[in-house]
Protein backbone atom coordinates (compact mmCIF):
# COMPACT_ATOMS: atom_id res chain seq x y z
CA UNK A 1 0.00 0.00 0.00
CA UNK A 2 0.80 3.25 -1.07
CA UNK A 3 1.67 6.53 1.17
CA UNK A 4 -1.35 8.28 -0.33
CA UNK A 5 -3.52 5.02 0.03
CA UNK A 6 -2.18 5.17 3.68
CA UNK A 7 -2.92 9.03 4.14
CA UNK A 8 -6.41 8.72 2.63
CA UNK A 9 -7.46 5.45 4.30
CA UNK A 10 -6.52 7.46 7.43
CA UNK A 11 -8.37 10.66 6.70
CA UNK A 12 -11.34 8.29 6.06
CA UNK A 13 -11.31 6.38 9.30
CA UNK A 14 -10.70 9.76 11.03
CA UNK A 15 -14.00 11.22 9.21
CA UNK A 16 -16.31 8.19 9.81
CA UNK A 17 -15.08 7.94 13.86
CA UNK A 18 -15.99 11.99 14.30
CA UNK A 19 -19.30 11.03 12.43
CA UNK A 20 -19.99 7.97 15.10
CA UNK A 21 -18.68 10.27 17.91
CA UNK A 22 -20.16 13.70 17.23
CA UNK A 23 -18.92 15.12 20.98
CA UNK A 24 -15.37 14.47 19.95
CA UNK A 25 -14.62 17.62 20.77
CA UNK A 26 -16.61 18.59 23.56
CA UNK A 27 -14.08 18.20 25.92
CA UNK A 28 -11.28 19.38 23.90
CA UNK A 29 -11.38 22.42 23.25
CA UNK A 30 -7.65 23.09 22.93
CA UNK A 31 -7.30 21.00 19.95
CA UNK A 32 -10.23 23.36 18.52
CA UNK A 33 -8.48 26.19 18.86
CA UNK A 34 -5.72 24.68 16.86
CA UNK A 35 -7.71 23.25 14.01
CA UNK A 36 -8.64 25.44 10.66
CA UNK A 37 -11.05 25.04 7.76
CA UNK A 38 -9.84 25.93 3.96
CA UNK A 39 -11.61 28.80 2.70
CA UNK A 40 -11.44 30.04 -0.92
CA UNK A 41 -12.19 33.81 0.10
CA UNK A 42 -10.38 34.30 3.41
CA UNK A 43 -7.73 31.30 3.45
CA UNK A 44 -7.56 28.92 6.48
CA UNK A 45 -10.22 29.88 8.94
CA UNK A 46 -10.40 28.51 12.93
CA UNK A 47 -12.63 25.75 13.38
CA UNK A 48 -13.89 27.97 16.24
CA UNK A 49 -14.35 31.16 13.94
CA UNK A 50 -16.54 28.76 11.76
CA UNK A 51 -19.04 27.58 14.72
CA UNK A 52 -19.21 30.98 15.80
CA UNK A 53 -20.17 32.46 12.30
CA UNK A 54 -22.72 29.11 12.18
CA UNK A 55 -23.89 29.67 15.53
CA UNK A 56 -24.62 33.32 14.38
CA UNK A 57 -26.34 32.24 11.64
CA UNK A 58 -28.70 29.53 13.22
CA UNK A 59 -29.51 32.40 16.10
CA UNK A 60 -30.58 34.36 13.02
CA UNK A 61 -32.92 32.03 11.13
CA UNK A 62 -34.63 31.62 14.42
CA UNK A 63 -35.21 35.05 14.98
CA UNK A 64 -36.61 34.62 11.33
CA UNK A 65 -38.78 32.19 12.06
CA UNK A 66 -40.10 33.03 15.37
CA UNK A 67 -41.12 36.95 13.91
CA UNK A 68 -42.86 34.64 10.76
CA UNK A 69 -44.38 32.55 13.44
CA UNK A 70 -45.29 35.79 15.39
CA UNK A 71 -46.91 37.11 12.19
CA UNK A 72 -48.58 33.72 11.20
CA UNK A 73 -50.63 33.99 14.61
CA UNK A 74 -51.47 37.39 14.31
CA UNK A 75 -52.58 36.47 10.61
CA UNK A 76 -54.62 33.10 12.13
CA UNK A 77 -55.90 35.30 15.21
CA UNK A 78 -57.42 37.79 12.95
CA UNK A 79 -58.64 35.23 10.14
CA UNK A 80 -60.48 32.90 12.86
CA UNK A 81 -62.04 36.24 13.96
CA UNK A 82 -63.32 37.03 10.44
CA UNK A 83 -64.80 33.73 9.62
CA UNK A 84 -66.27 33.28 13.11
CA UNK A 85 -68.13 36.37 11.98
CA UNK A 86 -69.20 35.63 9.09
CA UNK A 87 -70.05 31.93 10.10
CA UNK A 88 -72.50 33.86 12.64
CA UNK A 89 -73.62 35.89 9.80
CA UNK A 90 -74.90 33.15 7.48
CA UNK A 91 -76.24 31.23 9.84
CA UNK A 92 -78.44 33.75 10.35
CA UNK A 93 -79.82 34.23 7.38
CA UNK A 94 -83.34 32.74 6.01
CA UNK A 95 -82.59 32.10 2.39
CA UNK A 96 -79.42 30.87 0.56
CA UNK A 97 -79.15 33.66 -1.82
CA UNK A 98 -78.88 35.96 1.50
CA UNK A 99 -75.28 33.88 2.62
CA UNK A 100 -73.74 33.91 -0.76
CA UNK A 101 -74.22 37.89 -0.17
CA UNK A 102 -72.74 37.66 3.28
CA UNK A 103 -70.12 35.52 2.21
CA UNK A 104 -69.15 37.48 -0.97
CA UNK A 105 -69.31 41.03 0.87
CA UNK A 106 -66.76 39.22 3.82
CA UNK A 107 -64.22 38.59 0.98
CA UNK A 108 -64.19 42.21 -0.34
CA UNK A 109 -63.67 43.25 3.23
CA UNK A 110 -60.63 40.75 3.21
CA UNK A 111 -59.47 41.91 -0.16
CA UNK A 112 -60.47 39.07 -1.75
CA UNK A 113 -63.09 37.95 -4.34
CA UNK A 114 -65.21 35.28 -3.32
CA UNK A 115 -67.56 32.57 -6.02
CA UNK A 116 -69.84 30.14 -5.22
CA UNK A 117 -70.58 27.25 -7.90
CA UNK A 118 -73.21 25.20 -6.88
CA UNK A 119 -74.91 21.63 -9.03
CA UNK A 120 -78.31 21.96 -9.70
CA UNK A 121 -79.52 25.30 -9.24
CA UNK A 122 -81.12 27.45 -11.81
CA UNK A 123 -78.99 30.79 -10.90
CA UNK A 124 -77.17 31.18 -14.10
CA UNK A 125 -73.93 33.10 -11.89
CA UNK A 126 -73.94 30.42 -9.33
CA UNK A 127 -73.97 27.19 -11.31
CA UNK A 128 -71.19 24.58 -12.01
CA UNK A 129 -72.56 21.29 -13.54
CA UNK A 130 -71.54 17.54 -12.29
CA UNK A 131 -69.12 17.11 -15.34
CA UNK A 132 -67.59 20.23 -14.49
CA UNK A 133 -66.74 19.80 -10.72
CA UNK A 134 -65.67 16.16 -11.92
CA UNK A 135 -63.21 17.51 -13.93
CA UNK A 136 -61.46 19.97 -11.97
CA UNK A 137 -61.87 17.38 -8.70
CA UNK A 138 -60.13 14.57 -10.55
CA UNK A 139 -57.11 16.90 -11.69
CA UNK A 140 -56.88 19.26 -8.88
CA UNK A 141 -58.55 17.77 -5.85
CA UNK A 142 -57.43 13.96 -5.96
CA UNK A 143 -59.26 13.20 -2.22
CA UNK A 144 -58.19 16.29 -0.90
CA UNK A 145 -59.52 18.58 1.01
CA UNK A 146 -58.64 21.48 -0.73
CA UNK A 147 -57.09 23.15 -3.90
CA UNK A 148 -54.70 26.36 -2.61
CA UNK A 149 -52.57 27.99 -5.24
CA UNK A 150 -52.89 29.30 -8.85
CA UNK A 151 -55.18 28.33 -11.14
CA UNK A 152 -54.93 27.48 -15.09
CA UNK A 153 -56.93 29.30 -17.71
CA UNK A 154 -58.51 26.55 -18.59
CA UNK A 155 -59.42 25.87 -14.90
CA UNK A 156 -60.61 29.16 -13.86
CA UNK A 157 -62.75 28.88 -17.30
CA UNK A 158 -64.41 25.67 -15.81
CA UNK A 159 -64.87 27.04 -12.85
CA UNK A 160 -65.99 30.50 -13.51
CA UNK A 161 -67.35 30.38 -17.10
CA UNK A 162 -67.79 34.05 -18.64
CA UNK A 163 -66.36 35.93 -15.05
CA UNK A 164 -63.02 33.81 -15.64
CA UNK A 165 -62.12 36.88 -17.98
CA UNK A 166 -62.12 39.19 -15.26
CA UNK A 167 -61.26 37.12 -12.61
CA UNK A 168 -57.52 36.62 -13.28
CA UNK A 169 -56.28 36.74 -9.72
CA UNK A 170 -53.17 35.43 -8.60
CA UNK A 171 -53.87 32.49 -6.43
CA UNK A 172 -56.89 30.73 -5.19
CA UNK A 173 -58.08 28.40 -2.84
CA UNK A 174 -61.13 26.08 -3.66
CA UNK A 175 -63.21 23.89 -1.46
CA UNK A 176 -65.64 21.40 -2.02
CA UNK A 177 -69.42 21.41 -0.99
CA UNK A 178 -70.43 18.62 0.09
CA UNK A 179 -72.79 16.50 2.37
CA UNK A 180 -74.24 13.30 1.20
CA UNK A 181 -73.42 14.37 -2.47
CA UNK A 182 -71.55 16.87 -3.96
CA UNK A 183 -73.38 19.83 -3.88
CA UNK A 184 -70.36 22.60 -5.27
CA UNK A 185 -67.87 24.74 -4.30
CA UNK A 186 -66.69 27.27 -2.30
CA UNK A 187 -63.80 29.38 -4.03
CA UNK A 188 -61.81 32.58 -2.80
CA UNK A 189 -59.41 34.27 -5.24
CA UNK A 190 -56.44 37.14 -4.80
CA UNK A 191 -54.92 39.06 -6.77
CA UNK A 192 -51.61 38.43 -4.59
CA UNK A 193 -50.14 35.30 -6.13
CA UNK A 194 -48.88 34.11 -3.30
CA UNK A 195 -51.51 34.46 -0.92
CA UNK A 196 -52.85 31.12 -1.30
CA UNK A 197 -50.29 28.58 -1.10
CA UNK A 198 -50.83 24.41 -1.35
CA UNK A 199 -48.90 24.28 2.26
CA UNK A 200 -51.46 26.46 4.47
CA UNK A 201 -53.83 25.90 6.78
CA UNK A 202 -57.29 26.00 5.16
CA UNK A 203 -59.18 24.81 9.16
CA UNK A 204 -60.80 28.27 9.13
CA UNK A 205 -62.05 27.72 5.85
CA UNK A 206 -62.92 24.11 5.60
CA UNK A 207 -65.13 25.13 8.62
CA UNK A 208 -66.98 27.48 6.87
CA UNK A 209 -67.19 25.60 3.79
CA UNK A 210 -69.32 22.91 6.11
CA UNK A 211 -71.56 25.32 7.45
CA UNK A 212 -72.62 26.63 4.16
CA UNK A 213 -73.14 23.26 2.68
CA UNK A 214 -75.88 22.86 5.82
CA UNK A 215 -77.09 25.87 4.55
CA UNK A 216 -77.09 25.09 0.87
CA UNK A 217 -79.28 21.78 1.80
CA UNK A 218 -81.86 23.42 4.46
CA UNK A 219 -82.26 27.06 3.53
CA UNK A 220 -84.88 28.08 -0.07
CA UNK A 221 -83.06 29.98 -2.28
CA UNK A 222 -85.06 33.03 -1.56
CA UNK A 223 -87.21 34.11 1.07
CA UNK A 224 -91.04 34.32 0.32
CA UNK A 225 -91.57 37.72 -1.36
CA UNK A 226 -87.58 38.59 -1.54
CA UNK A 227 -85.99 40.25 -4.27
CA UNK A 228 -82.79 39.73 -5.59
CA UNK A 229 -81.56 43.11 -6.36
CA UNK A 230 -83.59 44.60 -2.91
CA UNK A 231 -81.19 41.50 -1.14
CA UNK A 232 -77.83 43.07 -2.93
CA UNK A 233 -79.04 46.61 -2.40
CA UNK A 234 -79.52 46.01 1.04
CA UNK A 235 -76.15 44.02 1.74
CA UNK A 236 -74.04 46.74 0.05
Amino acid sequence: MSQIDADALTAQVVAEYLKDNPDFFLHRQELVEHLSIPNQERGSVSLVHVQMNRQRQRIEDLEEEITALMSLAADNDRTFHEFMDLQEQILKCNDLYSAIQRIENKAKCLNLEAYIRLINVDEPCYQISQAQYQKFANQNLNGKSAFLGRLRNCDRHCLLGEYAATAELGSYVVLPLARKQVLGLLIFGSEDGGHFQPNMDTLFLRHLALVFSHLVEALPWNSVGADHDQLSNSSS
